[in-house]
């Protein structure tokens, strides 16, 4: 939406619908009955923020450092969550609630590495942030960062289940995943 925008009806406009987007999905968890995560409102205002800086200065720059700050706020997410109960863990615990110490210290350990993913990808998207260029910023936003972000993810899950034994029948992938890692010897 922001390359096509910015490329066709300028800076304003795209902010303004930009606007209108953030603006909608921030009513909305206001009005739902689900509770509403404060990183969820935090990133709805900072991006409402930003969106709205944008429209009043007439700045691309601006508007293109959106994803920058978004990313900040997962920084921030998986970072404070090492104080208490790991991101990641609340997340393992959703499909098996008495991990064992190892999955647990795996949890930790997990959420630490994509700490400094997403540092990674934020340093990315500063970067293409402060381009000149609209077109090198879509892509470094886009394919590149989400690629990334994927590849990661990609690589990390068959690790686990090498790892863990931990194969759901229920899975296409792992049932695939098995006969590939399953009853090796683990380190």
């Amino acid at each position: 939406i922001v390359y096509f925008g910015l490329t066709y009806y300028g800076v304003r406009l795209t902010a303004i619908v930009l606007l209108i987007f953030a603006g909608r999905r921030f009513v909305v968890l206001l009005l739902s009955h689900r509770s509403t995560s404060r990183l969820v409102l935090m990133q709805a205002t900072l991006m409402a923020a930003i969106i709205g800086g944008a429209a009043a200065s007439g700045s691309a720059v601006v508007l293109r450092i959106t994803p920058f700050a978004v990313s900040l706020t997962f920084i921030a997410l998986f970072a404070l969550s090492l104080r208490g109960t790991p991101l990641i863990e609340r997340f393992a615990r959703l499909q098996d609630p008495e991990l064992s110490a190892e999955k647990t210290a795996y949890c930790r350990n997990l959420t630490k590495f994509w700490v400094g993913v997403l540092a990674i990808n934020s340093a990315l998207l500063l970067v293409a942030s402060l381009s000149q260029s609209e077109a090198l910023w879509a892509i470094l936003v886009g394919p590149v960062s989400y690629g990334m972000l994927g590849l990661v993810f990609a690589v990390e899950y068959p690790i686990r289940k090498w790892r863990f034994q931990d194969f759901d029948e229920k899975s296409l992938l792992d049932r695939f995943l098995k006969p590939v890692f399953g009853s090796k010897n683990r380190p």
